[in-house]
């Protein structure tokens, strides 16, 4: 398995940064599912993430979109180590790095800075480890 180095760390937040909300959206949906997506996302209505997705479909703002951003970094470095079902293992297992909650948990309802940190810490933590 890979190994997530800092060069690659360094491209995925330049991408998370630089693609369309509506591409970020896709992504997630594609490898975790429209639930799941929405969940990090911190919405009720996992049919958002698909509308998300169109190109004349609403954007998300604020939290929202930091939380899909994020969380695409997060998705993306542990798919890349480790495969799409060990990364919806991940986010779904409680974390001692983040008070035992789950990574989702977290993502979902994030809104500062420090909220972020801690999880794409405890991602690439694992991400970077040997397998």
């Amino acid at each position: 398995m890979p190994v997530l180095t800092a060069a690659a760390a360094h491209k995925l937040d330049r991408e998370a940064a630089s693609l369309s909300i509506g591409d970020i959206a896709a992504y997630l949906q594609d490898t975790v599912g429209q639930r799941v997506a929405a969940a990090i996302a911190g919405l009720a209505d996992a049919k958002q993430i698909g509308r998300y997705t169109r190109i004349d479909g609403p954007r998300p703002h604020g939290p929202t979109e930091r939380r899909l951003r994020e969380g695409y970094k997060v998705v993306r470095m542990l798919v890349d180590a480790y495969g799409e079902t060990t990364a919806k293992a991940w986010l779904f297992g409680t974390n001692t790095r983040l008070d035992d909650q789950a990574p989702i948990e977290v993502l979902g309802a994030a809104t500062d800075t420090t909220d972020f940190i801690l999880v794409l810490r405890a991602a690439r933590q694992v991400a970077s480890s040997q397998a």
